[in-house]
């Protein structure tokens, strides 16, 4: 019968009586220990290009730039290198949020630009009934936009 250390207790008991046996399986277990650790350093060596590459893709720059970067995946030491290629290359530096743009019409303008849109090709202003019925069509319209359309049309219909 073959033990994990290839121990046959069939074998010439002479030849077993020793140290000899359990130098065999300390070899094969160092050997297996070996093979393991090789495997593991690849394996950490594979995580840490992907770390890299996440976080020179999460700055905008294409995941194959990691195949220059040799370093720990440390976010500081990535951002510097891409910074520092940026520069090299002539490129833009990181994007930055865009900034909100106000328009380049103020709201008054935008209601006096409607209206003149609504007049139509004879030029003839629409009636109060109109405005209302228009802030009533206006799915963007608040209630109380509506409310101050009414009031407005009930302002120029008791004058």
């Amino acid at each position: 019968m073959t033990d994990a250390w290839d121990y046959n207790e069939s074998d010439d008991q002479t030849q077993n009586n020793g140290p000899k046996p359990l130098r065999d399986a300390y070899a094969a277990q160092k050997k297996q220990n070996e093979e393991l650790m090789a495997r593991l350093a690849k394996l950490e060596a594979v995580n840490q290009r992907n770390q890299v590459a996440d976080m020179i893709e999460a700055q905008g720059v294409a995941r194959s730039a990691a195949q220059y970067y040799s370093g720990d995946a440390d976010p500081d030491k990535v951002s510097a290198f891409v910074n520092d290629m940026r520069a090299a290359f002539g490129s833009a530096s990181a994007p930055q949020a865009t900034p909100v743009s106000t328009p380049a019409v103020d709201a008054s303008d935008a209601q006096k630009l409607q209206s003149m849109m609504q007049a139509g090709a004879q030029g003839a202003a629409p009636g109060n009934a109109d405005v209302a019925l228009s802030a009533m069509n206006n799915p963007d319209a608040s209630t109380a936009d509506r409310i101050a359309a009414f009031q407005a049309f009930a302002r120029t219909q008791q004058q």
